[in-house]
C-alpha cells in the first residue's frame, strides 16, 4: 500500500502555502517601504517621517522573522556606517534596514520552498 497520494495532496498544499506566504509578505514589504516613501516625498522631515520610519522598523522585523533578526543584526549596522547613514531615524538608515531585510526575507522565501521541493 503506497502513500503517494495523500503526500501528494500534502505537498500540494505546502507548496499553495508557500506561493501564498511568498506573495503576502513581499506585498507587505512593499507596502510598508510605500508609506514611508509617501512620507518622505512629502518632504515632511518631522514627527510624521520619524513615526513611520519606527514603524517600517517594527514591521520588517515581523515580516523577516526568523532570518531577519540575525541578518539585520549583522548586517545592518555594518551598512549603515558604510553609507554614511545618521542616526536610526535617518532615512538612509531606514532604507538599509529595510533593504537588508527584504534581503533575508527573500532569502527565507526561497530556503522554505527548496525544503519543501525536497519532499
Amino acid at each position: 500500500m503506497s502513500e503517494s497520494p495523500p503526500q501528494d495532496g500534502r505537498w500540494r498544499l505546502l507548496r499553495i502555502a508557500w506561493l501564498v506566504y511568498a506573495i503576502a509578505t513581499i506585498a507587505l514589504s512593499i507596502a510598508v517601504l510605500a508609506i514611508y516613501v509617501t512620507a518622505y516625498d512629502d518632504y515632511d522631515l518631522s514627527e510624521r517621517l520619524s513615526a513611520a520610519g519606527r514603524f517600517l522598523h517594527q514591521a520588517m522585523r515581523a515580516l523577516s522573522f526568523p532570518l531577519g533578526a540575525p541578518v539585520g543584526a549583522l548586517l545592518t549596522s555594518p551598512l549603515e556606517h558604510s553609507f554614511g547613514c545618521g542616526h536610526v531615524n535617518d532615512p538612509c538608515a531606514v532604507f538599509v534596514d529595510w533593504n537588508a531585510r527584504f534581503a533575508a526575507l527573500l532569502t527565507q522565501i526561497v530556503l522554505l520552498r527548496w525544503l519543501i521541493g525536497r519532499r
